[in-house]
């Protein structure tokens, strides 16, 4: 017989095909099967098999199974094949696979799972160093955040004072704090350090306690050039502090008011907003010393008004139904006017729940300073 299959023999793919008769000897085999295994037509598949187990055999495709046995190419290069026996009608097919490129491609698979293996250890153990990183940092922050809260408490209140700090992060570069002085009294500081995180942090801190070691200088011009001159060593590139001074009378009346880089400071009467005092100067940590010193210091009469003081955080607070904040101070002290129309004793609790309810971006302080109530 010829190796060439018969006519009506798949000839189509590069898979070397083997076609057995019911004795199970070769009766047609394709090309590709051909160049494999050279002419093999006639022989029985016991012949050029190494491993063909009858019983097998028998078993397998009685129960409509394939069964499997072992060939070895023809040529010096011997290449070892599994060759797949099916039943086809009568007689069988059989589908040659290179079985060393079976092996290659299963041992390959096995190094690659044991590598992904591999690579999911290590994954996992770097999650855990993470997490034991990620949850120390978090502890850190926490102490911090709980240093910070002793440092500058959310709420500073006197009979005259009303204060309000809404950090927005952790680590938070607002701040207030009030001082009295013996005579009666008192300074207060509301301050923004630029930026955000643990460098804001420790600049908050050191002008804290440059304030604390300079506040009951006479004038509130001294109290700025002597704590330029205690941080002017101290200030990062680029980091500078805006802040506000007020100094009340001891009678509660009147207010003196140095503005360094703050948005304008408003003052409301019962009829609305009277007057926006603007910056007298630029944040500390710009400029020497000295040019503090020389800057003019506003005075008001607190009788029958309120005096608000905030950081810019206040301009970027968004309401319900607004998607932008206030353009100005001018704004504010609107918005701040019509808060008292509603809580006439605490207008700021009314804009704290506004800050809440909403989506904070920048740190928030704000202080409303009364007089006192004169006695008839």
């Amino acid at each position: 017989m010829s190796s060439k299959p018969e006519p009506d023999f798949v000839d189509l793919f590069e898979i070397p095909t083997v076609h057995l008769d019911t004795t199970l000897s070769v009766v047609g085999v394709n090309s590709w099967f051909a160049s494999q295994f050279g002419d093999v037509i006639g022989r029985a598949v016991t012949e050029i098999s190494t491993d063909f187990n009858e019983r097998k055999f028998l078993r397998k495709t009685s129960a409509g199974q394939s069964y499997s046995c072992t060939l070895l190419s023809s040529g010096e290069r011997q290449v070892q094949y599994a060759l797949r026996l099916k039943p086809y009608a009568d007689q069988f097919i059989g589908v040659a696979v290179d079985a060393s490129a079976s092996a290659k491609a299963e041992a390959m698979l096995t190094s690659y799972s044991e590598m992904i293996e591999k690579q999911n250890r290590e994954i996992k153990a770097k999650t855990a160093q993470v997490n034991i990183w990620r949850d120390r940092i978090q502890r850190e922050l926490q102490q911090a955040a709980t240093v910070q809260d002793l440092l500058v408490p959310k709420h500073v209140r006197t009979d005259f004072l009303d204060s309000r700090c809404e950090p927005l992060q952790e680590l938070s570069g607002d701040f207030h704090e009030v001082a009295p002085h013996a005579d009666g009294q008192i300074t207060f500081i509301s301050g923004d350090v630029a930026g955000k995180g643990i460098y804001a942090a420790i600049m908050l801190a050191q002008t804290l306690t440059a304030f604390r070691a300079s506040y009951d200088s006479a004038e509130l011009t001294d109290v700025a050039a002597n704590m330029v001159s205690m941080l002017e060593d101290r200030f990062p590139d680029g980091l500078f502090v805006a802040l506000t001074l007020i100094r009340q009378s001891a009678d509660k009346q009147s207010v003196t008011i140095l503005n360094l880089g703050n948005p304008d400071v408003v003052l409301v009467d019962d009829d609305g907003p009277v007057a926006l005092i603007p910056s007298a100067g630029p944040a500390i940590g710009i400029l020497p010393a000295d040019i503090y010193q020389a800057l003019p210091v506003r005075q008001h009469t607190l009788t029958g008004k309120r005096l608000y003081v905030f950081t810019d955080g206040v301009l970027d607070i968004t309401r319900e139904g607004q998607e932008t904040g206030f353009a100005d101070s001018g704004e504010v002290g609107q918005f701040l006017f019509s808060l008292e129309q509603e809580n006439p004793c605490n207008p700021l609790d009314n804009l704290m729940e506004i800050v809440r309810a909403n989506e904070q971006i920048d740190d928030v302080t704000i202080a409303c300073l009364r007089a006192e109530a004169k006695q008839e």
